[in-house]
């Protein structure tokens, strides 16, 4: 004899709690000022997970045809990122093989602090680059970034200017002051290594999370592209490697 089973949704508090407090995680940088596409996008689908987990029955007023076109949608942008982040960490760990002729350095600039000074994010990827250089004597190093309208001197020049400071001679590092995105830092700076006769294989001093599309503009400006990636801050990291999910389709779609 056949028992009727309960088909009523159930209650799910624990995985609730998880994606509220992963919610909160991406959105706390908003308390320091900072809000970008990167925080928005994974607190909003894990508010939604939330709000299924702890009322299971609302998504079923929603009419069936509904229901299905959304699950699609969620389902085919998690994949697209899920592919994107493989993509990025693979990015990340092609780094340069010791045995090999060194590379030039380009270090991406970004933010630089009231007094001139660089940001934390800019900061390690400085610290990134003078590691290579210090291992690597014979290597050159190309300092990108222009001077936000916020900003007291250009990201090219303080990066110049740490690196002098931390032992780096003048005559190895170039600067590059015109860029005002990642595709024009590699735009530009491949203009500066041919101009300058230098190695067009080079090693990107950038955080971990933006190697992809780094390298993705460096292919498309004639050179050979290899990771000297640096970690991010905890507390931002997610976001921005979320933020570059976005940012790599639009690369894709408009063909550079």
């Amino acid at each position: 004899m056949w028992r009727k089973t309960d088909r009523t949704p159930r209650r799910r508090p624990v995985p609730g709690i998880l994606c509220l407090a992963l919610a909160v995680y991406f959105l706390a940088p908003a308390v320091t000022g900072t809000l970008h596409i990167g925080m928005l996008w994974p607190a909003a689908l894990l508010l939604l997970a939330a709000s299924v987990c702890f009322w299971p029955r609302w998504p079923q007023r929603l009419p069936r045809r509904l229901r299905g076109i959304a699950a699609g949608i969620i389902a085919m942008g998690l994949s697209a990122a899920a592919v994107i982040l493989v993509l990025m960490i693979l990015a990340a760990a092609h780094r340069p093989a010791a045995a090999e002729a060194p590379e030039t350095v380009i270090v991406l600039g970004c933010g630089l602090r009231p007094d001139g000074s660089p940001s934390l994010m800019l900061r390690h990827r400085i610290n990134a680059a003078c590691d290579y250089l210090t291992a690597h004597p014979e290597a050159v190093c190309v300092a990108s970034g222009c001077q936000a309208g916020d900003e007291c001197i250009s990201e090219a020049r303080c990066i110049q200017n740490t690196l002098l400071n931390m032992g780096i001679a003048p005559e190895r590092i170039y600067l590059e002051e015109r860029s005002r995105s990642t595709r024009e830092n590699l735009d530009f700076s491949a203009d500066v290594i041919r101009e300058n006769g230098l190695n067009t294989r080079v090693a990107l001093s950038t955080d971990n999370f933006h190697q992809y599309r780094s390298q993705f503009f460096a292919r498309r400006a004639g050179l050979e592209p290899l990771s000297i990636g640096n970690p991010s801050y905890p507390l931002l990291g997610p976001g921005y490697w979320a933020r570059e999910i976005p940012a790599i389709l639009a690369a894709w779609l408009r063909g550079y």
